[in-house]
């Protein structure tokens, strides 16, 4: 039991003003947290306590899919960072310089770590058999776009797994099974009903997709496409069926406009008294080889530069000012409509243009504009999907209108396949005593993430509310005169059936109590004092409900 008047930290009186969401502020009122510097917070006894049993239900989900519990060192060598090709190009990494001038890294992931590690250990494809190993670790990172308190934090706690596997079939049955042990996980903190494995992208590691877990929240900044169906993404991957517009239109004839007035988007619907779907819109980029390849959509829609990298295989940039000038042409002037010095350059266009008829465009100089557009005029390699989604489209699978939500990414799974494994020669030996590749899977839990999203999540208007089986402790028990005793002895009645007690027996008033009970979330209340004592009882009342029950001892 807990006597608060030996407990060492007291709550605010007022919220503090210092945090951008109401959850971060509350906690930080409460006796939960405090803020060492910006974005790095200090856990004090009751977040721990809230953490640590958030921990053990990943644990127990984790150790039911055979990945066993390790923790790994905090520094990385910068040695195993190059053979990666991450210590440069990783520009979330804090590094350091120790005596004899060695660089290493304060891990962010732990990849370049548990792919050495595990070589000692994996020979032949018996190894293989349920290969996983995994920690909970504190994790740092110089993270940019630090913000909203508790949800973006440069240090905080991380569970990270690592599973190695044989071939396809076994990582793809592994990658499953952690889907649904990731869903047992969601059911046993409470966020079951409201959390969806949704299709993302994650370029560091993999040019597939990955999926994240992301709970529905609006003040998070991630945005998730859904259906009535399994379906949901992020806006960043979402696919869709685009919306015809004039089909029925008869195609006319291509026509040159002069209009050197017309230098805007809004200029040309002025103009042409045209929506700005009828517009076309063309970006030029150069991929890593020096290759120009333009994307061209409807003026309404913005090219998704995700799905265009996944669609080309490579990275890339937009073109600079004098490649467009070789072109003849300049930024927002582009044409996509066939000419001789376009010969050599790849046109992609997006899906969406096949549901329009006679687009308006700028011709390459600025004093000409192009009317009636059709794809006869255009120069097409291939047609794709390179546009955001937008709120007008369907679905693929239902056919009907897109659902968006805020959400907040609390977990994330995908594949690693070989890139670690080959970067540092993990190898193992087929039933033919051939060398193979192996491939590898990562999965993530921000751990103190989600304690924040389930704090955000259940709070209500005025204080936080936490789920019974996380909660920090199960009774808070308030004692009103001299009935300490007489608490005590209820206390550990309520211990040896597995409760956890409070006991407030400060110097304090009631309300003061009462409101403190409130701040802090814990499920039940007790009251003990002389007016319930003539009646040898304790009135119970639960935080969720204003009722009060009085209860025999």
């Amino acid at each position: 039991m807990l006597l608060l008047s030996k407990y060492p930290f007291k709550t605010l009186k007022s919220v503090p003003k210092i945090s951008d969401n109401r959850s971060t502020s509350l906690l930080l009122q409460a006796w939960y947290i405090r803020q060492e510097m910006a974005w790095a917070y200090i856990f004090l006894n009751f977040w721990l306590r809230v953490l640590n049993k958030i921990a053990n239900i990943v644990r127990e989900e984790l150790d039911n899919i055979w990945s066993a519990e390790i923790l790994m060192t905090t520094l990385w060598t910068k040695d195993h960072r190059m053979q990666t090709g991450r210590w440069d190009s990783f520009d979330i990494l804090f590094k350091t310089l120790w005596a004899g001038n060695k660089e290493y890294a304060i891990n962010s992931t732990h990849e370049e770590v548990v792919t050495p590690l595990m070589q000692e250990f994996i020979q032949s494809y018996k190894d293989l058999i349920n290969c996983s190993v995994y920690q909970i670790q504190t994790k740092f990172r110089n993270e940019a776009r630090a913000k909203s308190g508790l949800l973006r934090w440069r240090e905080f706690l991380m569970k990270d797994m690592y599973s190695f596997h044989a071939n396809k079939k076994d990582f793809d049955e592994y990658y499953e099974l952690s889907k649904v042990a990731y869903l047992k996980i969601f059911e046993r903190l409470g966020l079951g009903d409201c959390t969806n494995i949704t299709i993302a992208d994650w370029w560091s590691f993999t040019d597939k997709f990955s999926h994240e877990f992301q709970t529905i929240l609006d003040i998070w900044e991630d945005t998730i496409a859904m259906d009535s169906s399994w379906y949901c993404a992020n806006v960043e991957v979402a696919e869709w069926i685009p919306d015809n517009k004039n089909l029925d239109e008869e195609e006319k004839k291509l026509e040159y406009i002069e209009a050197s007035w017309v230098l805007t988007v809004d200029d040309m619907v002025k103009f042409f008294k045209c929506p700005k779907w009828q517009i076309l819109k063309t970006v030029v980029y150069k991929d890593e080889t020096g290759q120009l390849f333009w994307i061209v959509v409807r003026w309404d829609l913005d090219v998704n530069e995700i799905k265009v990298r996944k669609f080309i295989h490579q990275k890339f940039m937009q073109a600079t000012e004098e490649d467009l000038e070789k072109l003849e042409t300049a930024r927002w002037f582009v044409s996509p409509v066939t000419q001789d010095n376009y010969k050599g350059i790849i046109f992609y266009w997006d899906n969406s243009l096949k549901t329009v008829k006679n687009f308006i465009g700028w011709w390459k100089k600025k004093d000409l504009d192009l009317k009636n557009i059709n794809l006869k005029d255009m120069c097409i390699k291939e047609f794709g999907d390179f546009a955001n989604v937008a709120p007008w489209f369907l679905s693929k699978n239902t056919g009907e209108k897109l659902e968006f939500k805020k959400a907040c990414e609390v977990w994330n799974i995908f594949p690693l396949m070989t890139k670690f494994s080959n970067a540092f020669g993990l190898k193992y030996l087929d039933g033919n005593w051939k060398t193979q590749d192996i491939l590898m899977g990562c999965y993530w839990i921000g751990v103190s993430r989600v304690m924040w999203v389930i704090a955000e999540k259940f709070m209500d208007e005025k204080w936080l509310i936490w789920p019974e089986n996380i909660a920090p402790y199960d009774y808070y028990m308030i004692v009103m005169w001299d009935n300490l005793q007489k608490a005590k002895e209820l206390a550990i009645k309520l211990e040896k059936e597995g409760k956890s007690v409070i006991i407030d027996d400060r110097d304090a008033w009631f309300w003061q109590k009462a409101w403190d009970f409130d701040l802090l979330g814990i499920p039940y209340r007790i009251v003990i004092s002389d007016k319930t004592l003539i009646s040898d009882s304790y009135e119970l009342k639960s935080r969720k409900s204003d009722k009060v029950n009085l209860v025999s001892f």
